[in-house]
């Protein structure tokens, strides 16, 4: 590996650590816990779009992310046009808490007395570059709102209606 893709990688799993205990912060106010498991059939379709918008540019990062220097990223379906750097992020969250999206299910948009929060993280990722430079896509944390019927279906992994 050169020496630039070495230092960026650093970065990056540095980013990552960041990210893994700032979700470890998060989730008990949210009344989460920290756990692995693997998506469930709603939530893969969820990675599948942010996966789609990335590559197809429908989805961008905020000016304060680079590919050069990678820090922690957050990307939800409610604001589903940016991922957004921790500022940012908590921005987006503020502008909602209270409101009627804050308590809507971003699958089935039903509203919901009682939130149930996923979120997942992805691990950063480095390129090298022809001709040796190196970029980094950030790690992220993609954080779903999902009602008590939502939650289930992806908790048990069947999605028939």
């Amino acid at each position: 590996m050169n020496p630039a893709a070495t230092a960026l990688t650093d970065q990056a799993e540095a980013a990552a650590m960041h990210s893994l205990t700032a979700l470890a912060t998060i989730a008990p106010t949210v009344n989460g816990t920290i756990g692995a498991r693997l998506p469930g059939p709603i939530s893969l379709r969820f990675l599948a779009r942010l996966e789609a918008g990335l590559l197809g540019g429908a989805i961008g990062f905020c000016d304060h992310l680079s590919a050069t220097a990678p820090r922690p990223a957050f990307w939800s379906p409610w604001a589903a046009g940016k991922v957004r750097c921790a500022p940012c992020a908590g921005r987006a969250y503020t502008r909602i808490k209270g409101t009627t999206e804050d308590r809507r299910c971003d699958r089935c948009r039903r509203r919901m007395t009682v939130t149930n929060s996923l979120a997942w993280q992805l691990p950063a990722v480095v390129l090298t570059l022809p001709g040796g430079a190196a970029r980094a896509i950030p790690p992220m944390q993609v954080h779903l709102g999902l009602c008590s019927a939502c939650r289930h279906v992806d908790t048990e992994g069947d999605d028939r209606p």
